[in-house]
């Protein structure tokens, strides 16, 4: 009899763990490959390559235009303003990534005096390649296979490792290499993938507002989020110039970037869930509360983690040369994580309720305040500034949803 129970409970299970062990998978293969650059490259150069990815981290945003999540929240649960053109939305998403990733290819080739063009175009098609990832993961998931999310993404990150090693040892690491070797890599996942894609529908030649009306908030809450989590580099740059304290911080972030990541499985389940009983008031509540309150009590833990084991954990990674100036940044970086994992969750809880444009306000609100706190505390106290900005405004932002979102969550 007892059997039945715990057959049931595996099968609960099963996805989660897929989920997180694609996502730890990731996570150290990305560890290993920036241990990798970073004492390749050493810390002026990385700072350089890091430079160069958050720049395409932020013109992806307007490759994506918002269609990942809206994929993933159409599929788990169509709304009624999309119920008749859902079938569409697979197409137009990919006619737009066509368009914008071939614009952006011609102003970096015509940007080459003042940028460094290469690098650039070359980070342009990876991102393109990442995009398409990310909108099969979600369609995936937004269907609830979570199971063969994991096996794509599993795929999709040895396969691209494995490219991006094999340049390394040939052409040296370098942007231009790593990027088109990452995206490459990507590109035959896809392939081999490609009876699992939606259908792909013919569509009508002129602007499709209605997928744009649908998805700008979403866009918006994408580009804040970036720009809240990777304009510091851009910031540092410009204060401090070319320094190797840069290499050091991008290091540290690389670090709490991998633990949300791992975060971030469990976040888009509990958003499906949360989706599912949106429209029950009270269970959802109950739910979105018990999880915020979760994901607190986790993000203390790794803080404290990361006041006793941080440093130490730069020094085994990425070598002296980094650890001896990443001691008061890591910290406080992990003591964001504080506010950061309730932040990701009340995220999940206001886009599965559809107050995205609410989030995405609060968010541009908030990528202004870390703006003014990095100008303001990094000429004083340099890159410590930055991490101390970061955290200051996971405060101001955490501070602001459980406002917010009081009677829903906490009522």
């Amino acid at each position: 009899m007892e059997l039945a129970p715990r057959a049931s409970l595996i099968k609960q299970l099963a996805p989660l763990a897929m989920q997180w062990g694609v996502t730890a998978y990731s996570a150290a293969v990305s560890l290993g490959l920036s241990v990798l650059f970073a004492r390749s490259m050493g810390s002026s150069s990385f700072g350089h390559y890091t430079y160069i990815y958050v720049l395409v981290s932020v013109l992806v945003l307007m490759q994506d235009a918002g269609f990942n999540t809206l994929l993933m929240r159409e599929r788990a649960s169509p709304s009624a303003a999309l119920s008749t053109r859902y079938s569409e939305l697979p197409s137009t998403a990919l006619m737009h990534l066509l368009l914008t990733t071939s614009v952006f290819l011609l102003l970096a080739g015509a940007l080459h005096p003042w940028v460094d063009g290469p690098a650039l175009m070359a980070g342009i098609f990876c991102f393109a390649m990442i995009t398409l990832t990310q909108w099969q993961s979600s369609w995936f998931k937004g269907a609830g296979n979570f199971e063969r999310d994991a096996q794509f993404l599993f795929y999709g990150r040895t396969v691209s490792a494995l490219l991006v090693l094999g340049s390394v040892l040939i052409a040296g690491a370098a942007p231009v290499s790593i990027f088109l070797a990452w995206g490459l890599g990507l590109g035959l996942t896809l392939a081999c993938h490609f009876k699992h894609f939606p259908a792909l529908r013919r569509i009508e030649w002129k602007v499709p507002v209605w997928a744009y009306r649908s998805s700008l908030s979403f866009f918006a809450v994408g580009l804040a989020s970036t720009l809240y989590h990777h304009i510091d580099i851009i910031i540092l740059r410009h204060l401090l110039g070319e320094v190797p304290a840069i290499g050091q911080y991008a290091v540290a972030t690389r670090i709490q970037d991998g633990l949300m990541a791992l975060a971030t499985p469990v976040a888009l389940m509990l958003f499906r869930r949360m989706r599912i009983l949106a429209v029950d008031g009270v269970e959802g509540s109950r739910f979105s509360r018990n999880s915020v309150v979760g994901a607190a009590v986790v993000g203390l833990l790794l803080a404290v983690g990361g006041w006793i084991f941080g440093p130490w954990v730069v020094g085994v990674l990425f070598g002296s040369a980094y650890s001896e100036g990443a001691h008061t940044i890591i910290r406080l970086l992990f003591t964001g994580l504080i506010f950061a994992l309730p932040n990701y969750v009340m995220e999940q809880h206001a886009i599965a309720t559809q107050q995205e444009r609410w989030f995405a306000k609060s968010l541009i609100a908030a990528v202004t305040v870390n703006v003014a706190l990095n100008f303001a505390l990094i000429p004083v106290i340099g890159v410590a500034g930055a991490a101390l900005a970061t955290l200051l405004t996971e405060i101001c932002l955490c501070a602001a949803l459980c406002c917010r979102l009081r009677r829903t969550l906490f009522n």
